[in-house]
């Protein structure tokens, strides 16, 4: 699918549960539901869950039938998370503290917001901040417990990178990313012989209910076996190639607002809802190669006699002295003036947005007139352009994120079945 950045993104934007934002502070008296080894599943564990879903369903626009087979698939839900807790348990995998702080303050952050704020944010919507933390907490813990069985043991072999990239790597800067939900009628590691057929034909008859107008969303969240299913079954972008060849083969011509499936996969009958396509066409990128002569106000010089020396600067130049000679002379970029002022081959996005601005815009071989950037004064010439794809670097790199990305999805699946079956279950009446 790791380094902090990437455990808190997929902490926040692909969250293994829904229950994050819909944690009610209010609670019924409780009963244990289910034990799930050395853990349980409490009524109140199954209420909100199910309030969480109705609050999601509302802010859609949508409502959802509290059913005596919608609780049994968020019982389901919950057993198999526990059991994810119990394997994490006795790993000896905890999440700190300062994991969760730094979590909470990340999602602060994306909602334009501090942590106090955020604490109040979520007490006006009459929801338990300390419970949120816990589940913040619980959901950190499950992408742990994931990454240590599941992602740490996936490897990607030369051989099998030069497979792909043989077959695919022409495709990789160009492979389109569609937008996902997905309903899944799960299956058994090894289903009995009368299991399939029922599962594929009530996958035909949750197509047939699609096709008629039933919305996607509220299928998903009342019969999908998959996690995602609390959220509608919304898989966000997925890369087309990151995707198990299965799928990929099948989407690969899908347009935006389509349903595809079923499809057989060993984890049961999928249906994909496609709902966006984007990125088929090959994103290319322009080249710079440009030098510069930066002047920096400082404690000494003022910005303004900073910008008039730059100005003098630029007059030689335009009068014929050398670039190269004055960036050496007057340029305080130290990596640069050494060098005639050359930055090499840059990108814009590389660059402050002061600087790329005007160097995006000059005409090739032409001195710039003064710009102004947070690192100071610049003149600058571009003496070259040039339109790259992805490099080959990258696209190797990429190359191995797609194959690891679809070695996770499918490991994933199998263990968190395994999971389930080794989890001692019990269901109290």
């Amino acid at each position: 699918m790791n380094s902090l950045k990437l455990d808190i993104k997929c902490a926040l934007s692909t969250l293994v549960f829904s229950g994050l934002l819909g944690i009610a502070e209010a609670r019924v008296i409780d009963k244990i539901v289910a034990e799930v080894d050395s853990g349980v599943v409490l009524s109140s564990d199954i209420e909100t869950r199910l309030n969480d879903l109705q609050t999601q369903a509302e802010l859609r626009g949508n409502t959802i039938e509290m059913t005596d087979e919608l609780r049994q698939q968020v019982l389901e839900r919950l057993i198999l998370e526990q059991a994810q807790i119990e394997v994490a348990k006795r790993r000896g995998l905890q999440i700190d503290d300062a994991r969760v702080n730094e979590t909470l303050l990340q999602i602060a952050k994306n909602r334009d917001t501090d942590l106090l704020g955020l604490k109040n944010a979520i007490e006006s919507e009459r929801k338990s901040f300390a419970v949120f933390r816990e589940q913040i907490r619980r959901e950190l813990l499950i992408n742990e417990i994931r990454d240590r069985e599941v992602r740490s043991r996936i490897r990607i072999s030369d051989s099998e990178l030069e497979r792909f990239m043989e077959t695919t790597g022409g495709q990789i800067s160009t492979a389109p990313e569609l937008l996902l939900s997905q309903i899944v009628i799960g299956l058994p590691n090894r289903p009995s012989p009368e299991l399939i057929p029922q599962a594929e034909q009530k996958a035909v008859q949750i197509r047939e209910a699609l096709l008629k107008g039933a919305p996607f969303g509220q299928m998903a969240v009342r019969y999908s076996d998959a996690p995602e299913a609390s959220q509608g079954g919304d898989l966000g972008w997925r890369n087309i190639l990151e995707l198990n060849p299965v799928f990929a083969d099948a989407l690969a011509d899908a347009k935006k607002n389509t349903l595809i499936g079923p499809i057989r996969s060993p984890g049961g009958f999928h249906l994909i809802a496609v709902r966006d396509r984007r990125g088929d066409q090959s994103v290319v990128i322009t080249e710079y190669r440009a030098r510069h002569i930066l002047i920096k106000p400082d404690a000494v010089r003022s910005p303004e006699k900073a910008e008039a020396l730059a100005q003098n600067v630029g007059h030689e130049l335009l009068g014929g002295a050398d670039f190269a000679e004055l960036a050496r002379r007057f340029s305080e970029d130290p990596l640069s003036a050494a060098i005639g002022g050359d930055l090499g081959w840059v990108r814009a996005d590389q660059l402050v947005p002061g600087f790329a601005s005007v160097m995006t815009e000059l005409p090739l071989n032409t001195l710039s007139e003064v710009a102004h950037s947070r690192f100071g004064y610049h003149l600058i010439e571009v003496l070259e352009t040039r339109e790259s794809d992805i490099s080959e670097e990258q696209m190797k790199n990429r190359a191995r994120q797609i194959l690891t990305e679809r070695k996770f999805s499918q490991e994933l699946d199998s263990w968190l079945r395994q999971a389930r079956v080794d989890a001692f279950v019990e269901i109290k009446s």
